[in-house]
C-alpha cells in the first residue's frame, strides 16, 4: 500500500492564525515562510523550520521609521531582533526566546487592535494607507 502524504506542510504556529482569524487573513507560502496578508497589507511572516531553525519564529513587518519604537513594546527583546534594510524593517520575534508565546500573542492583540506601526504594503503597491487597515 503507498503511503500519501501532503506536500502542504502544516501551519507554523497555528496560534497567531488563529488569533489573527477575525480579520480574515490572506496567507501565502514563500521562501520556507508563511506571511498574513489583510488586503494588501503585509502583517507578519510565520517560520518553523526544523533544519534550519536560526530564523524561526513571527516576524512583524514595518517601517524604519516605527522600528524602534515597536521594538520597545517587547522590551525583553534583545535588539539584535529589530532588523533594518534601505527602505523596510523587522521586529522578531524568534521562537527560541522563553518568552515567544507571550511575544506573539502581544503581537496579535497589536495587530486586532489596529496599531498602525505594524504592517507594510506589498511591494510595488502605493497608496495613501500605507501603514494601516481597516477592521
Amino acid at each position: 500500500m503507498k503511503r500519501v502524504s501532503s506536500s502542504v506542510s502544516p501551519l507554523p504556529f497555528p496560534f497567531v492564525v488563529d488569533e489573527l482569524m477575525p480579520l480574515r487573513p490572506t496567507i501565502r507560502r514563500a521562501f520556507g515562510f508563511t506571511y498574513l496578508y489583510v488586503g494588501e497589507l503585509l502583517l507578519c511572516a510565520l517560520r518553523n523550520n526544523v533544519k534550519k531553525p536560526g530564523s524561526n519564529g513571527m516576524w512583524l513587518f514595518t517601517t524604519r521609521e516605527h522600528v524602534d519604537q515597536l521594538g520597545a513594546e517587547f522590551p525583553e527583546l534583545p535588539k539584535r531582533y529589530l532588523w533594518r534594510s534601505k527602505d523596510n524593517a523587522w521586529v522578531i520575534l524568534p521562537s527560541k526566546l522563553e518568552d515567544f508565546e507571550n511575544f506573539a500573542f502581544k503581537a496579535c492583540e497589536m495587530i486586532i487592535n489596529g496599531d498602525r506601526r505594524i504592517g507594510r504594503l506589498s511591494r510595488g503597491k502605493v497608496s495613501a494607507t500605507k501603514g494601516s487597515y481597516e477592521i
